[in-house]
């Protein structure tokens, strides 16, 4: 019975109106080269962003115990004191994490650049460990050899936009994959 219910035309009418959005008579288009051509990575990125995460599962993992080793400690099930200890353990543990991940916040995974060198789309790590993608004009990237050295530029340069914000870029131990592209468009 159920068979014959949804596999009635009326059925199929009804769940086509409400439930999908493909409208129909549309053209195809063939799709277009990808307009942006990736001229830098940075292998490690994922570790970092991993890292950064850690704080977040940690700060998880803090709001799930304290309150669960409050409960256990009115039940009598664990001994006086372990609330106590839970929520030290989850504070300080998220502080050493948070603290010890702020260096490795807006570090550049990622470098595109446009096929016409009109845009720069920069794919960083943001403090949370979430990937952020910004497109920028390459006219707002201060070039890489205008800024004043500084005694991290054997570990990383740090690239700023016009804007005031401040990125890392590990040209050492990343891949540079087009450094025509990259010494055109950047330097």
């Amino acid at each position: 019975m159920l068979r014959l219910l949804i596999g009635s035309r009326n059925c199929n009418l009804i769940n086509r109106r409400c439930c999908s959005t493909v409208k129909e008579n549309l053209e195809v288009q063939p799709e277009s080269p990808s307009i942006y051509e990736t001229v830098f990575s940075f292998p490690f990125i994922r570790y970092v962003a991993l890292f950064n995460r850690l704080k977040v599962y940690h700060l998880t993992g803090t709001s799930i115990a304290v309150p669960g080793c409050g409960i256990m400690e009115i039940m009598d099930v664990l001994p006086p004191g372990a609330l106590y200890t839970a929520a030290y353990i989850g504070i300080t543990g998220t502080a050493v994490l948070s603290l010890a991940s702020l260096p490795f916040k807006n570090i550049i995974g990622y470098l595109y650049i446009r096929v016409d060198n009109q845009k720069l789309k920069i794919s960083s790590v943001d403090f949370w460990g979430k990937r952020k993608d910004r497109i920028v004009k390459v006219d707002d990237w201060c070039p890489l050899l205008d800024i004043r050295p500084k005694t991290t530029d054997a570990l990383y340069l740090t690239p700023q936009l016009s804007d005031g914000t401040k990125y890392k870029l590990f040209l050492k131990f990343g891949n540079v994959l087009n450094a025509k592209r990259i010494g055109e468009v950047l330097e």
